[in-house]
């Protein structure tokens, strides 16, 4: 077997490093994804909420920065009213602290069970002029409003007085 002097094990060595150095750059080109096209927001969780307390349902949306809002965006959820009657309009002004925000609609009417409802998300400038990011989706319901009880006739301490009083 050959002896191996000390510059023949360097030089080998440096070409092994060399190599492999190559190959993870080469993945990490391949990978990148320049932040200008990634989305504003990601979709984290979406749908009906329903509260059977209180007999209403309600569209629940949880969106999550993707790239940093400035400070007094304005994030725009509309959700299709299930009665056929436009659209439910929620705004929430970007703040700097926060990196998840929840947007709720007022209660519905006329939800279907496995009906694929509309929703436009948008995230406008600071004075809602300038649209900056939008994304449409839909949402569907395992219920429909035909299995909601009747809204309570009762209340009860620390339950908000019935609506339908």
């Amino acid at each position: 077997m050959p002896r191996l002097d000390e510059a023949t094990v360097t030089w080998r060595l440096f070409l092994c490093t060399f190599a492999v150095s190559i190959v993870l750059f080469a993945i990490g080109w391949l990978t990148y994804e320049p932040p200008a096209k990634k989305p504003l927001l990601n979709i984290v969780g979406g749908g009906f909420t329903v509260d059977h307390n209180k007999a209403e349902i309600r569209y629940d949306l949880s969106v999550k920065e993707v790239r940093p809002l400035r400070h007094g965006m304005i994030i725009e959820a509309s959700f299709e009213d299930p009665a056929g009657n436009g659209y439910y309009v929620v705004r929430e002004r970007a703040q700097r602290w926060r990196r998840l925000y929840s947007l709720r609609s007022p209660p519905v009417c006329g939800v279907r069970a496995r009906k694929r409802y509309l929703v436009m998300l948008r995230v406008l400038s600071d004075r809602g002029t300038d649209e900056l990011w939008q994304d449409i989706f839909h949402v569907s319901s395992h219920l429909g409003e035909d299995v909601m009880p009747e809204p309570p006739v009762t209340t009860w301490p620390g339950r908000d007085f019935s609506p339908y009083q």
